[in-house]
C-alpha cells in the first residue's frame, strides 16, 4: 500500500455524495452524550470540583455504577473499598472519567445490533479504548501538557468506523464483503467512495467538535498531513499502530502507517519507544480487565509478541 492510498484527500477518496447528505441529516438527530459533553467541559476548567462533577455522574445511573466499579478493579489498588462517587472520582481522575462518560455515551448513541456478523463490535470498542490509554501514556511520557486532549482523540479517532457500522448498515456489509474477497480495508472503502476518516470528519464538523478532534479523525492513518494539533495527531497514529500490535486491533483493518514521522513528531527514538513498551506492557495486563468491563466483553490477553515485531517491521525514517 502506497503513502497515497494513506491520503484521506486525494482525489480518488471523495465522499459519496449519498453518504455526505445521510451524515447531514443524522447530524440533527444523533448528538454527543449531553452528560459525556457536560463532563468534558467542567474537566476542561480547572476551577472545578469533585462536588460539581458527581453531581453530574450521578444523573446517569449507569455511568455512577460504572465508576464506582472501575474505582474497585484491581488496576487502582484501593486497599478498602469504594463505596461514594466521589472517592472513586478522586481514584479514577477527571481525565479518566471524562473517557469513560464519552466512551459509554458513544456505545449507547450508535447501536451497533445490525453490524455484519463478520464484524468484531467489541474488538471496536477496545481498540478506541486501547488507543485512547495508550496515547496518554505516551503524551505523559514525552511530558506534553494537554493530556486529556490525546486520549480523547484516541477514542473518537474511529469515530467513522462507529458511524459506518452502525448507521450505514448495508453498506458496511458490502465493504466487509469486499475485504472478505481479498481487497485490503482502504482499497475497499476508496471503492465504495466511504473512507472512514472522511465519515467521521464530516460528522465531527457537523457536530462543531473542536478542530483537534476533527483532525485526528482524518489524519490518524496519515499523520504527516495534519495541519494543526500535530502532537496529539502524531500521538493518536502511534497509539493506534500499537493497539493494533498488541492484539487491540480490528482483524480487517491493517495498518500500514510509517511510524517514523510520529516519532520524530514527538521527539522519540527506537530505543525511547522500546523503552516505553517495556513499562506499558505490563499496565496493559492490568487495565485490559477493566476494559472488559466496560465493553462486557470476553477476556482478551495482550500479545506480547506485537510489540517486539513492532521494531522489526514498522519503524522507518526515524532522524537519529
Amino acid at each position: 500500500m502506497t503513502l497515497g492510498s494513506l491520503d484521506p484527500l486525494a482525489p480518488d477518496c471523495r465522499l459519496d455524495p449519498q453518504v455526505a447528505h445521510r451524515l447531514r441529516d443524522m447530524s440533527l438527530l444523533v448528538s454527543l452524550p449531553s452528560i459525556a459533553s457536560r463532563l468534558n467541559n467542567l474537566i476542561s476548567d480547572p476551577q472545578t470540583s469533585v462536588k460539581t462533577v458527581r453531581e453530574v455522574v450521578e444523573m446517569d445511573p449507569a455511568l455512577t455504577a460504572k465508576v464506582i466499579s472501575l474505582a474497585n478493579s484491581s488496576y487502582y489498588s484501593v486497599r478498602t473499598a469504594v463505596k461514594t462517587v466521589d472517592r472513586a472520582i478522586t481514584i479514577i481522575g477527571y481525565q479518566e472519567l471524562g473517557v469513560m462518560a464519552l466512551g459509554l455515551g458513544l456505545t449507547e448513541t450508535f447501536n451497533m445490533s445490525s453490524a455484519p456478523k463478520d464484524f468484531d463490535v467489541e474488538s471496536l470498542w477496545l481498540h478506541c479504548l486501547a488507543t485512547s490509554w495508550l496515547g496518554q501514556r505516551l503524551a505523559s511520557r514525552i511530558g506534553f501538557p494537554e493530556v486529556g486532549e490525546v486520549m480523547i482523540a484516541g477514542l473518537l479517532h474511529e469515530l467513522g468506523v462507529i458511524i459506518l457500522v452502525s448507521k450505514f448498515p448495508i453498506l458496511f456489509q458490502t465493504l466487509m464483503d469486499l475485504i472478505l474477497a481479498g481487497q485490503s480495508w482502504l482499497v475497499a472503502e476508496n471503492a465504495l467512495k466511504a473512507r472512514h476518516e472522511l465519515v467521521g470528519h464530516e460528522l465531527a464538523k457537523l457536530w462543531k467538535l473542536p478542530e483537534v478532534y476533527q483532525q485526528a479523525i482524518l489524519f490518524h492513518h496519515a499523520p504527516e498531513m495534519a495541519t494543526s494539533h500535530k502532537i496529539i495527531v502524531a500521538a493518536t497514529s502511534l497509539a493506534d499502530a500499537l493497539a493494533h500490535k498488541i492484539g487491540f486491533g480490528l482483524k480487517t483493518e491493517v495498518n500500514e502507517v510509517d511510524l517514523g514521522y510520529s516519532l520524530n513528531t514527538l521527539g522519540m527514538t527506537p530505543f525511547t519507544l522500546q523503552s516505553f513498551i517495556r513499562e506499558t506492557i505490563s499496565k496493559i495486563e492490568e487495565i485490559t480487565p477493566m476494559w472488559r468491563q466496560m465493553v462486557k466483553t470476553s477476556e482478551r490477553v495482550p500479545d506480547k509478541a506485537g510489540f517486539s515485531s513492532l521494531m522489526d517491521n514498522s519503524v522507518k525514517s526515524v532522524k537519529r
